[in-house]
């Protein structure tokens, strides 16, 4: 009997806490919705900002191809009232295509500040490579999604799989759909075993490192 009631508790605090989070998105999506961007549903700036909910309270985001900020806002709304960090890599220069051309930096910057979210997120204009060469710090979350080519997503992948923690979160973009790198590279990262728990929301997969 006592187990039964330990059970019914442990179950009303996790639903509390899920309801609590889904409602503070719900307040908090407006702001996001201003943002442009790619993602394809509310669910993937859900599972944005409730991974940032449940991080630890100094965790460090690492997030390569921001664009315009929605998915990084996502982020940092979930880390508003701790230490929790974004760490927004990008060149910030457009394609001439798709993503048009510009100084997008502004237009993120802007962004950002907008929602209020400025303390949480740094943004590093360089190529991710390059800040890969030279990055120390331990990361609880990793979202790749700067160029979809089967060799780009590879090269993020293995210059930044080192400093996530066992157990923190890797993510990646467009899964499904015309990107065929991305695919590919999901399809072999999750039958080499490096990921466990491993899961999709719309065109978002991700896992946990072992």
């Amino acid at each position: 009997m006592n187990l039964k009631r330990t059970l019914k508790r442990i179950v009303k605090t996790i639903q509390s806490r899920l309801d609590k989070d889904l409602k503070d998105f719900e307040k908090s999506y407006p702001l996001i919705d201003q943002v442009p961007g790619f993602l394809k549903s509310p669910q993937q700036e859900r599972w944005f900002f409730t991974t940032a909910r449940k991080a630890p309270d100094n965790a460090v985001i690492v997030e390569i191809g921001s664009f315009q900020g929605r998915s990084t806002v996502s982020f940092a709304l979930g880390c508003v009232g701790t230490q929790k960090h974004v760490y927004a890599i990008d060149l910030f220069e457009g394609d001439n295509d798709m993503y048009g051309v510009g100084d997008f930096q502004n237009r993120f910057v802007h962004h950002v500040k907008s929602c209020g979210v400025e303390a949480h997120v740094t943004p590093i204009k360089q190529h991710s490579l390059e800040v890969a060469a030279t990055w120390s710090k331990p990361i609880d979350v990793l979202f790749i999604d700067g160029s979809h080519e089967y060799d780009d997503v590879k090269a993020d992948f293995h210059a930044f799989f080192p400093f996530v923690k066992k157990g923190g979160i890797i993510a990646f973009h467009d899964i499904k759909g015309k990107w065929e790198g991305v695919i590919r590279f999901w399809n072999e990262t999750q039958a080499s075993g490096l990921l466990e728990k491993v899961g999709a929301v719309s065109s978002l997969g991700y896992g946990t490192k072992k």
